[in-house]
């Protein structure tokens, strides 16, 4: 019975409602507030690389920033090199990352072992990768063909407004989450 209802008002809906429904449904799930920031995406690594059979890295997990990792040799610079595209995008964290383990391989497998290694590197990050980033990962496993990279990632235009406690996420999902949060915005939080 209600589904009847439901379609009678459906189409009663004129082309001019049916359009302004759309509009506001588009603005409402639009993100809210500035774009992430570099310095604000943090890329969390682990990894255990083997070269010849014999264990040569480990990193049980650690977390990077958006800056160069210090004492870099320029020729791993070279080795991932970012795309400009707008803004300089050589500090974001997954490069910072990718540096950082490349150099440990390379110091412990040497220049022309990279071949050799095998293994597997893991990189959650806070947010999707740019297409910089993800040159850069493909630059990686170029050098590093029998290296296993998983990677996974967030996207902060959703989960960076969402609640931190089950209280929270409740009361969030239950006003409609970003759709309501933006509803509320729009109406003065009245």
């Amino acid at each position: 019975m209600a589904a009847a209802a439901v379609e009678k008002e459906e189409e009663q809906w004129t082309e001019e409602e049916w359009a302004e429904w759309e509009q506001a449904k588009r603005k409402a799930e639009m993100p809210m507030g500035s774009s992430p920031s570099t310095e604000s995406i943090v890329s969390y690594v682990s990894c255990k690389v083997y070269l010849m059979d014999k264990l040569k890295c480990v990193e049980p997990g650690r977390l990077f920033f958006s800056e160069i990792p210090k004492g870099i040799d320029p020729r791993i610079q070279e080795m991932l090199q970012p795309i400009f595209s707008h803004i300089n995008r050589d500090d974001h964290s997954e490069r910072a990352a990718f540096l950082h383990i490349t150099r440990a391989l390379l110091k412990r497998c040497g220049w022309q072992g990279t071949d050799n290694c095998n293994g597997w590197l893991r990189m959650y990050i806070s947010h999707f990768p740019c297409i910089s980033c993800v040159a850069v990962s493909c630059q990686f496993v170029r050098f590093f063909p029998a290296v296993r990279l998983q990677m996974d990632f967030d996207n902060m235009w959703k989960t960076r407004f969402e609640p931190s406690d089950k209280f929270g996420s409740d009361r969030f999902h239950a006003q409609g989450g970003l759709a309501g949060r933006r509803q509320r915005i729009d109406e003065g939080f009245s």
